[in-house]
């Protein structure tokens, strides 16, 4: 009997391998500048969903506070579960977990979401106090005073000080 093979060897084309991820950063690339210079560049004037995808892309508008707290409420609840399914086998190991688990589970959640309200009002403070007065140019080079050139010093003897003319001395003691 004969010994016929059913496989079938396939050849990988390079367009899967080459072509395609060349493209897709072209294309990821035009696109990035394409929302840089429509949209991040410019200041804001304009309206609807625009303006909403202008505040987005300059980081006026947070996701992250609502992931945060999203995260916070799946974490606290997998918590709780995976407690009560670890109840039946280790009761002080589950109690443990459910106590100190949603603790520090809270502490990083407050501490993550502390740094965002911190940013939030610290824009808005900058959104207050509006923009800063501009700054005058620098000179291009700092202009130093002209100075009259210093002639070259001759060395000199010091000046001689004139001795003072000795004072006349009595020779006669003191009468007293």
């Amino acid at each position: 009997m004969p010994n016929y093979s059913y496989s079938y060897t396939t050849y990988y084309t390079p367009f899967y391998m080459v072509v395609l991820p060349i493209l897709a950063a072209i294309v990821a690339i035009a696109g990035g500048l394409a929302l840089y210079f429509l949209f991040t560049r410019k200041p804001n004037r304009f309206t609807g969903a625009a303006a909403r995808l202008h505040d987005i892309l300059n980081f006026r508008t947070f996701f992250s506070e609502h992931l945060l707290r999203a995260l916070y409420s799946i974490t606290v609840v997998a918590i709780a579960v995976y407690s009560v399914i670890l109840l039946f086998t280790q009761f002080f190991t589950a109690l443990l977990l459910f106590v100190l688990g949603n603790l520090i589970a809270r502490i990083i959640y407050e501490y993550a979401l502390l740094l965002l309200v911190l940013c939030r009002n610290t824009q808005e403070i900058n959104r207050k106090m509006g923009p800063l007065p501009q700054e005058p140019a620098a000179p291009a080079q700092p202009q130093t005073p002209p100075q009259a050139p210093v002639p070259p010093m001759q060395p000199q003897t010091p000046p001689q000080a004139p001795v003072p003319p000795a004072q006349p001395q009595d020779t006669q003691p003191p009468q007293g």
